[in-house]
């Protein structure tokens, strides 16, 4: 089966691990926020068989062999964009008449 999860990226590997949650990306958002340097959040689709030994390898400390793993079993995958909530929102309108 196929699940969704999100996690933080550098150039060592990966740093974090975990199943994708709104309250988890923010999370990770704001960590990356706070980090300096080359990191940025992701979002991956995977089997959940590889997933279980991508958060295995992740706790490990093997960051590099869990980038690995990752972009060989990823069915899909991005980069998370910052999500504002002070951003305006459009409205379709309705034309009346």
């Amino acid at each position: 089966m196929m699940q969704a999860f999100v996690g933080i990226v550098s150039p060592q590997g990966v740093e974090h691990f975990y199943p994708e949650d709104p309250s988890t990306v923010r999370f990770l958002w704001r960590r990356v926020e706070r980090q300096k340097g080359r990191v940025t959040c992701f979002w991956s689709v995977l089997p959940s068989d590889a997933a279980v030994v991508i958060e295995a390898a992740v706790a490990l400390g093997w960051n590099q062999e869990a980038l690995c793993m990752l972009q060989q079993h990823c069915r899909d995958y991005g980069r998370i964009v910052p999500f504002r909530d002070d951003a305006p929102c459009s409205r379709p309108h309705r034309q009346r008449g």
